[in-house]
Formats: structure tokens, sequence, C-alpha cells
């Protein structure tokens, strides 16, 4: 397994792509010709601080896509859901009210987990993050997501940000500091037509 331990999410996304670009393995997903390094443990200590890289070369249109896909209810086009209804309407429960519930019940919970998959609806889009825990421990909160995949050049730096909202929000709801955040990414990949894009990001 592949280990990356970053302070930011811009640092975050220069160090995989970085990895991706001179580790990664050719492997073709349909019609795209994609690198991919299998298996990264990625920490990213501060996720809800900002930085020179992302302010430099993050598209922040992006970010504000990703953003209304955490917080909307509204479906994302071709989906059939959005993240923001998996986690606080999926049939009718709202997950994170339930992991807020269930720290400020026991801050040392070992169960405070939510699931984005829908074995029997998803059959256009999988979730690309498929579960996210949240524990808290030395007195602060650590979450841990499960990606199944993530493109390293287009989305991981807004998937961190949005990640870091969240778990900000739920560490504020509980009264405790906001923790890193690990992310197990099964399948890191670049699609090769995208990498001239983030050389720039490579190179500074």
């Amino acid at each position: 397994m592949k280990q990356i331990i970053t302070k930011t999410a811009g640092l975050a996304w220069q160090t995989a792509l970085k990895c991706v670009d001179e580790e990664g393995h050719k492997v073709k997903d349909g019609v795209k010709d994609l690198k991919e390094v299998m298996n990264v443990f990625l920490t990213v200590e501060n996720p809800d601080q900002s930085d020179l890289i992302l302010e430099k070369f993050a598209d922040q249109a992006m970010v504000d896509w990703m953003r209304k896909n955490f917080l909307s209810l509204e479906p994302v086009a071709n989906w059939g859901y959005s993240y923001g209804q998996r986690f606080t309407d999926y049939y009718g429960i709202d997950q994170i009210a339930g992991i807020v519930e269930k720290l400020k019940k026991n801050q040392e919970s070992k169960s405070a987990t939510i699931t984005l998959m829908d074995p029997k609806g998803d059959v256009g889009h999988m979730p690309c993050i498929v579960a996210l825990d949240f524990k808290i421990r030395d007195g602060k909160l650590m979450t841990t997501a499960f990606f199944r995949s993530q493109d390293v050049g287009k989305k991981i730096y807004a998937d961190i940000i949005c990640l870091g909202e969240i778990s900000k929000k739920i560490a504020d709801a509980v009264n405790t500091k906001n923790g890193e955040l690990n992310i197990l990414i099964v399948s890191l990949h670049l699609y090769e037509e995208d990498r001239d894009k983030f050389t720039p990001v490579l190179k500074s």
C-alpha cells in the first residue's frame, strides 16, 4: 500500500498527482486510457485549510460543483442521486444527524459510520465514495473515507475540501476539534487525456 501524508488539500493533490504520474500503471477503462496506482492511503492533516496550490491552480467551478453535490438533495444528472441526498435523506434517514447524535452519546463510539452505496439502485453510477467513518480520539474528530475510485486530476482536491467541511460541521456539533482526514483509495488514477492540463501543478 502506498501512503501519502500531507498538511493541506493542495499539497495532497500535488503529491498524489506526482505519485500517479511517476508510479502509475497504464489501464484501459472502456475507451479511456489512464494511469493508476492501487490502494493508496492518503492523510490530510488540515483538510479545511487552503494553500497556495489551491489558490493558484484549483478550478473553482469544480469546487462549486462538488459542494452542490455534497449539499444538495437534487440528483446529479445521470446519477439518480447526490451525495447530499445520501448523507441527509437516504430513504428518509439523515445519516449526518445520526453521526452527531451517536458521538454526543458516546464520544468513543466505534460505529459512527455512514454508507453511500445502494446495491439495488446504483445501476447508472456507483458512488466513488463508498463509506465515511468518524471517530473522536485524543480530543479530535478523525474522518476516514473509503473511495473505490478517485480522479487525481480533476476532482481529488474538491472532494478533500468538501469532506473537510463536513467533518468540521460534525466536529463543531459535538464540541470537539476537527482532526485529520484519511482516505483509502483503491484506484487513484489520472486520465491520459487530462495529463497536460495538470503539468503546471506537477512542476510547481
